[in-house]
């Protein structure tokens, strides 16, 4: 049941529960990388089209049964959205982003020390973790950017801020999200994102 599921939602991970690998084999995939949490997540996506599911009706994210904080609901998200990337999981990817976007509303602002340091964490996971695409800008990627240009009056007078874009050793993907930032665009970016 589990291989099919898989299978259903990624055809990578399907080569992987289904060839004559050791993965296949042992119907087992390693992934060091990938936190069991992150594996639960996808698994409760694969069943039920959705994760990290809310007890109550209410339309405010900050509700959510497990978060507590900004930083760590903002990185399930988007361990998520690198998992999806790594093995190509297109409605996952979408679906983790969309999440990532109705948070900033909340936390985006950086009104609250707390928040701007989160969303300068996520930038830095984001940054260090999906691969480089210089023909194409990856969606989350051109948010985060449009982010950081939007805000970066507030987001320059972290010294974490400048941390995160120095420690970009990759030339090729910084060039990307610099190309993106726009200091001052009018409207928020979470307004018109795609």
């Amino acid at each position: 049941m589990i291989k099919s599921k898989t299978s259903e939602v990624s055809l990578r991970c399907g080569n992987y529960v289904y060839s004559d690998t050791k993965e296949g084999q042992e119907i087992s995939l390693e992934m060091g990388h990938v936190s069991p949490d992150t594996v639960r997540r996808f698994m409760e996506f694969c069943y039920s089209g959705d994760y990290l599911h809310a007890e109550s009706n209410s339309d405010d994210p900050l509700k959510d049964k497990d978060a507590t904080e900004a930083l760590p609901l903002l990185l399930i998200h988007a361990k998520l959205y690198i998992f999806a990337d790594i093995f190509n999981i297109v409605s996952l990817k979408e679906l983790s982003r969309k999440k990532i976007i109705a948070l900033t509303p909340f936390f985006g602002q950086s009104e609250d020390r707390a928040h701007g340091l989160a969303m300068i964490s996520l930038m830095g996971y984001v940054l260090h973790n999906i691969p480089v695409a210089t023909e194409t800008s990856d969606k989350l990627v051109k948010f985060l950017a449009r982010y950081a240009g939007y805000l970066i009056e507030k987001l320059g007078g972290y010294p974490e801020f400048h941390a995160v874009l120095a420690s970009s050793t990759r030339e090729g993907f910084f060039k990307v999200f610099c190309k993106w930032v726009k200091a001052g665009e009018g409207e928020a970016p979470w307004i018109d994102a795609e």
